[in-house]
């Protein structure tokens, strides 16, 4: 406004300097007469005046908000303003901020005795309709529409375009892209709504590979070993066809991190990174050997200064009480005269999963509140002291115990699983367990489990928090299909199961809505049925906790039924009528992932026409002993942890009833390689002998091979999981008669590698893709047996987690070797030949 008057002020002036210099016809006038003189007063020198604002007008608004505006002036109606003066500039330069406009102009239009009267003049910028994204794909358009920060309706600004310009470029470089061009222009404008469409025209740029990186003052280590170091930038080489090794800004920086890293693990403390340069070259890129062409590049430098190499010399500790220094040294690992390993000293002073650190050994043994001040001294060129200062503190007590976020489990099934305990001495292991424990519950999302600390220095206690998350389903409907060969045809599965069932509200008819819950029992319920040819039905029911302790009962029933009435099989019958009770309980020795199980089981088999067993019905009642110790961390895709299960059955030699022992084996091995790769390696066993020569039972013989479903086709055996091979009668690898006929083995012996890495994890999936490597063999007895002449397969698999149908897993084995062929009527049968691919699809259970 101040300039305004400003104008207008010269504007008169030189009017009236024109003026003066007109010449005007008419009378002339007396020499003598007087002269009517004009002073006109330079606006500038104006003397400011105040001003009550006495009302304010706002023109020009279309959809922005009169009181908006009026609250970005700096005034209002009834407040004090100075003309001139800053007042009127400041609300100016205010509503210009906002963005919103694109023209603003204040004038005075009245003004008496009392005050003034303004009105403000506002052109407003077009809000935007949509924005387009043109020149890219799909996929690129839908990630940069979840960083771009342009709403429908909001103005439209420089401010904002440069942003989303900024966005886009910044995404394409995170991706590998180079000169990335971004033109915006504007669509026809809604004139009516005042709304514009804006476009940005995108030019991606290309994706340069890394060609060459080079270092320069690297003495110890050659180029190759500092490139290997570098971990997240690799150079490019011909024989990568499947690769592309794209520089990227993060990749640039944590490979820089990891360089630092290496030459801190050997020593060299005074490493610096002096100059890093990333440059375009022109290079011959060669195809089929005989075809040339100039491509672009990258080329990555590092200049960098080694120093010195470091050398432990002395290591001492100052206010341990509750260890020895010897104690200390043995978890430190440093001895005099080792060349000093930074990456190792900072993981012994920080936090680890393993608790092979100084931190967790004071805070397992409950100091919760030590404190620990580890020092590095150089000691002349090539030497450091180590130096620990501990301050110890009393140990801390566990004052209270809470958690949230269980809406359907109940409080007590939480509680009970919990290893921290008010009133004990904090333990920062038992921490963890706790957490192990919840996430394998099944009933809560595990990345969401995390305990919160809330520790009283001056009381020396503290309580633990536990956040779950229940919004993932722990009960799953299984509805699948399969085929079951020749002589079953196609098989239709229903099954339910509620992890977290509660039978006592059953009972009392509380709770079902629709079905009782949240006490942590499992009920299972199902049917696998291909009309008469196939029949099975099952329940099953588990109170992991009787009597408010660890200790579990469980009851399960089932029923099956065979007819095989094809080719080469007559018409035989099969009916297994199965029931049992188990008891377990947790041990404290030697340590508390150990459980110990009893089994009191019968089944009665009727069969007829069978080829090898026993024709009429078989009673075995049996009594297994199962020792277990399970520390996976995830039951579904575990990380870390081991399995192990060994197991002792007779049936004792009854009046009436079958008789055998059999001893049974697994150990499992689960360890990270890098970063999310995770190695499982299994090795299972199995032996089966007789009490003596009477009422031995043909039954339960160990057959190799198949899915849960091929497998119910021959219930009479051990069925035992193998990827790569088929399952059912006559397909399964197991020792045969002179004939050919599958009989099942006495022993068996079963190898296992997978190699994984989860590629999506959340509540409503979970995937993880493998690769593996499966051998086994069933042996008739000692004579036969050879541990390592085994059938061998190779291939790879996903596994599948869908909250309401379960677990499924999927392989796709190659085998490299074959089963001998089942002879019918001297015709050879079955296909299950070297050299070729087995597809599996289990359901309820990874292989």
């Amino acid at each position: 406004m101040v300039q305004n008057v400003i104008d207008f002020s010269k504007a008169v002036l030189i009017i009236l300097v024109c003026f003066c210099f007109i010449p005007h016809r008419g009378n002339a006038q007396n020499v003598g007469d007087t002269t009517k003189t004009f002073q006109i007063q330079n606006p500038l020198e104006q003397t400011p005046q105040q001003y009550k604002v006495l009302g304010i007008k706002v023109t020009g608004l279309t959809t922005t908000r009169r009181s908006f505006v009026i609250s970005q002036l700096g005034f209002k109606k009834g407040s004090t303003i100075t003309i001139p003066g800053n007042d009127i500039a400041s609300a100016i330069k205010r509503l210009y901020r906002t963005g919103l406009f694109s023209d603003v102009k204040i004038l005075r239009t009245r003004t008496t005795p009392q005050g003034i009267y303004l009105e403000v003049q506002v052109q407003e910028q077009p809000r935007l309709k949509k924005y387009v994204l043109k020149g890219i794909k799909s996929s690129q358009r839908k990630k940069l529409k979840r960083r771009i920060n342009l709403l429908p309706g909001f103005a439209v600004t420089k401010s904002s375009k440069t942003q989303a310009i900024s966005t886009i470029k910044q995404y394409f470089k995170s991706q590998g892209y180079w000169s990335t061009h971004v033109n915006v222009t504007t669509g026809k404008i809604d004139t009516a709504m005042n709304r514009e469409t804006v476009i940005f025209h995108i030019n991606p740029g290309k994706k340069l590979e890394v060609k060459k990186i080079t270092f320069e003052g690297n003495k110890h280590f050659s180029n190759k070993q500092l490139r290997k170091a570098l971990g997240k930038i690799k150079e490019d080489r011909w024989w990568l066809f499947f690769s592309k090794h794209l520089f990227k800004e993060k990749d640039f920086e944590k490979a820089e991190q990891n360089l630092r890293t290496f030459y801190g693990a050997h020593g060299y403390l005074d490493f610096r990174i002096l100059k890093d340069t990333v440059k375009k070259f022109t290079y011959d890129q060669h195809r089929l050997y005989f075809f040339n062409k100039k491509a672009t590049g990258l080329k990555v430098k590092f200049k960098i200064s080694e120093g010195h190499q470091y050398y432990v010399r002395n290591i001492t500790w100052n206010g341990n009480q509750a260890f020895t220094n010897q104690q200390l040294a043995s978890v430190l690992n440093f001895h005099k005269g080792d060349i000093f390993n930074q990456k190792k000293f900072n993981n012994k002073f920080h936090y680890s999963q393993s608790g092979t650190d100084i931190n967790s050994l004071y805070q397992n043994a409950g100091y919760l509140f030590a404190q620990i001040q580890p020092n590095i001294n150089i000691v002349g060129k090539d030497s450091v002291d180590i130096h620990v200062n501990i301050y110890e503190d009393e140990k801390a007590k566990i004052k209270k115990v809470s958690f949230t976020g269980n809406t359907k489990t109940n409080d007590n099934v939480v509680r009970r699983s919990l290893k921290t305990i008010p009133g004990n001495t904090y333990n920062q292991s038992k921490v963890i367990r706790s957490v192990r424990e919840l996430s394998t519950m099944g009933y809560f999302r595990p990345k969401t489990i995390k305990p919160h600390l809330n520790p009283n220095r001056k009381k020396k206690t503290v309580n633990i928090s536990y956040s779950l998350d229940e919004s993932q389903s722990t009960d799953n409907f299984q509805f699948s299909g399969g085929y079951g060969g020749g002589n079953i045809g196609v098989i239709l599965s229903a099954k339910v199961k509620f992890n977290n069932f509660s039978l006592q509200r059953a009972i009392h008819g509380k709770g079902w809505n629709p079905i009782p819950s949240g006490d942590g029992e499992k009920l299972s319920l199902g049917a696998r049925v291909s009309g008469q040819g196939y029949q099975n039905y099952h329940a099953g029911f588990q109170q992991p906790w009787l009597g408010g302790k660890p200790n579990s009962l469980g009851v399960n029933f089932s029923y099956d039924r065979i007819n095989f009435s094809g080719y080469g099989y007559g018409n035989q019958k099969e009916k297994l009528f199965s029931s049992s009770v188990s008891l377990g309980r947790q041990l404290k020795w030697p340590d508390n992932y150990f459980q110990i199980q009893s089994i009191l089981s019968y089944q009665l088999y009727d069969v007829r026409n069978a080829s090898f067993l026993a024709e009429g019905t078989s009673n075995i009642l049996s009594l297994k002993e199962v020792l277990s110790r399970n520390s996976l961390n995830n039951l579904i895709s575990p990380t870390r942890g081991s399995k192990l299960k060994l197991s002792a059955q007779i049936a004792p030699p009854l009046p009436g009833f079958s008789q055998f022992y059999k001893f049974k084996g697994l150990y499992e091995n689960n360890a990270k390689i890098a970063g999310k790769l995770v190695l499982t390696n299994i090795v299972q066993g199995g032996y089966l002998g007789y009490l003596g020569g009477g009422q031995r039972s043909d039954f339960k013989r160990f057959v190799l091979g198949g899915t849960k479903l091929q497998q119910r086709q021959s219930f009479v055996n051990d069925n035992i999981d193998l990827r790569g091979y088929p399952g059912g009668r006559g397909q399964g690898i197991s020792p045969r008669t002179a004939s050919g006929r599958e009989v099942g083995g006495r022993i068996f012996t079963k190898y296992s590698l997978e190699l994984r890495m989860p590629a999506v994890q959340n509540k409503k999936l979970k995937l993880i893709p493998y690769v593996f490597f499966a051998a086994g063999n069933s042996y008739r007895n000692f004579q036969d047996f050879q541990p390592f002449n085994v059938k061998r397969a190779v291939g790879p698999g996903v596994r599948i987690y869908l909250p309401i149908l379960g677990l499924i897993d999927i392989s796709y084995g190659y085998r490299l070797d074959g089963i001998p062929s089942t002879l019918r009527d001297n015709i050879p049968s079955n296909n299950v030949r070297a050299g070729k691919w087995q597809f599996l699809f289990n359901i309820g259970a990874p292989f």
